[in-house]
């Protein structure tokens, strides 16, 4: 690892340093990795204009068929539907293109992010998908349905925080009725 020799002699790093150094930045250096790799991955799969990005919501952006696709890069061994927070779903909503989870381990296999994540934050992206778009008509009847309601009321906190941002007020009232 020439790089390494390189800080160590313009340091004056010692071996023990390093390998602490090493220690401690194993998981940004591994996720890195993965990202490169990921690259790779996607460059096989005819992707396009495939760029890094690292914003909270995914890893790269690429394109494909004319179509741009928002891939977030998982090295974890955790199931992928704990790595979606409800924030992060909010952020995954409001982006104009396809999401998708590209899973490192144990293979390179890519997916539809709805298609990982657990039935009440598929039904929360929905939601924040349809309260982006602002229509009043289908967030009403999207709220209609009890088990979609208690979701939504569940995640209360963030969905508060995002209703505080629209703009409709008819709209508003709807999704605080649930809160």
């Amino acid at each position: 690892m020439n790089t390494l020799g390189e800080l160590m002699q313009e340091f004056g790093l010692t071996d023990e340093e390093i390998s602490y150094a090493l220690d401690k930045a194993k998981g940004i250096i591994l996720g890195y990795a993965m990202e490169y790799r990921a690259r790779k991955v996607l460059e096989d799969l005819s992707f396009t204009n495939i760029r890094s990005v690292d914003l909270p919501s995914h890893d790269i952006e690429a394109e494909k068929d004319g179509h741009k696709y928002f891939i977030e890069v998982k090295a974890s061994k955790r199931p992928p539907t704990k790595e979606y927070s409800a924030y992060k779903i909010a952020m995954i909503a409001r982006l104009d293109g396809t999401h998708l989870t590209l899973l490192m381990t144990p293979k390179p296999t890519i997916f539809l992010t709805e298609d990982v994540l657990s039935e009440p934050k598929r039904i929360l992206l929905k939601f924040f998908r349809l309260l982006f778009w602002g229509d009043l008509s289908e967030v009403k009847t999207f709220l209609d349905d009890d088990r979609n309601r208690k979701v939504v009321a569940n995640y209360g906190r963030v969905v508060s925080e995002y209703a505080n941002k629209i703009p409709n007020d008819s709209l508003l009232q709807i999704v605080r009725s649930v809160l």
